[in-house]
């Protein structure tokens, strides 16, 4: 129960935290397995750490939904990581996958604690955010000692401070473009990565999907994180931006499944759901009209993937239902 003067979660409290534990139970399936089959001791404490915080995440939050008499989500469990199994992913991916959780870690908590109002909740994501900031600086440090980590095209400084003159900046959708302004190019490499690390799990998970239909939707969206990934590369080339090497997660020939189908469709909602909030930065920071309209085109492709992926987790009843609002309309007519 509500002690005291403690007021009872808002919506948005409820939200972040209902996510930030469904999240959490995945992770720890997932980081598990990535544990067991690790080979390599660089990558085995960033591994460590992680599971550590994303076990305090899941304490936390079930300590306080007890308090509350909130219903504890089911999540994901022992059920849904199967033990013994061959690896799927290379170490190298298995640090790349912590660094792309740890930024997508600090956008959420950020985000959090921005739309929390109790102090305890507050002071609760900017724990969070700050074990994941350790999170992302452990992953981005191994990935530097290995020369692995990925940076954003170097442009030359600006000579001098100057503005705009011409609505040609602006762009067009046909024609000559101007050159790449530096913030559309960190949101080109931004997605370029997003992308690649979402064909590494689309491949490797299409090949050990127990149900065809689920194997096909894998595919379906490997193919289309290609697509995208491709033409991000195209646009820095075209604009003569030297972009580095990319990589493609080196993925095992493995049959066998570490994870539940029902555990890697979420996993696979959670990095699309992160690709659509990208796009939809990229669009408001994107003045070149030509990608900002490209950008918008991705959103409702991805947008369309998501929605086949709903339904499908739908059907095998999968898709665990976040807190929702009283249908009122339902209560005035009994």
């Amino acid at each position: 129960m509500n002690g005291g003067s403690t007021p009872k979660l808002i919506s948005s409290e409820m939200a972040m935290l209902w996510n930030t534990y469904v999240a959490d139970t995945a992770a720890v399936c997932c980081i598990k397995h990535y544990i067991k089959t690790n080979e390599d001791p660089d990558v085995l404490p960033v591994l460590k750490y992680a599971l550590s915080i994303a076990q305090d995440h899941i304490d936390d939050i079930s300590s306080l939904f007890k308090k509350e008499e909130f219903p504890i989500p089911d999540g994901f469990n022992e059920k849904d990581l199967h033990n013994d199994t061959p690896r799927l992913f290379s170490d190298v991916t298995y640090i790349r996958f912590m660094h792309h959780l740890g930024r997508t870690g600090l956008n959420a908590y950020s985000l959090a604690k921005s739309v929390s109002a109790r102090k305890d909740i507050r002071s609760m994501f900017k724990k969070y955010y700050e074990q994941t900031e350790k999170l992302f600086d452990m992953a981005a440090e191994a990935m530097e000692e290995k020369g692995i980590f990925i940076r954003s095209p170097y442009i030359d400084y600006p000579k001098k401070v100057e503005y705009v003159s011409d609505h040609r900046f602006l762009g067009g959708i046909a024609g000559k473009k101007r050159q790449l302004l530096a913030i559309e190019i960190a949101h080109l490499g931004t997605n370029i990565e997003l992308s690649n690390i979402a064909k590494t799990m689309l491949l490797a998970f299409s090949q050990v999907a127990k149900q065809k239909v689920i194997s096909d939707y894998f595919k379906r969206g490997y193919d289309m994180s290609l697509e995208h990934a491709e033409y991000f590369l195209y646009v820095l080339r075209n604009d003569d931006v030297a972009y580095p090497s990319t990589w493609d997660g080196s993925i095992t020939d493995s049959t066998i499944s570490p994870f539940s189908d029902k555990l890697m469709m979420f996993l696979i909602a959670s990095i699309t759901a992160v690709g659509v909030m990208d796009f939809g930065i990229a669009i408001g920071a994107s003045i070149r009209k030509d990608l900002a309209i490209q950008y918008a085109k991705m959103m409702i492709k991805i947008g369309n993937f998501a929605d086949e992926g709903a339904k499908i987790m739908i059907d095998n009843g999968w898709l665990e239902k976040p807190p929702l609002s009283l249908d009122r309309e339902k209560f005035r007519n009994k």
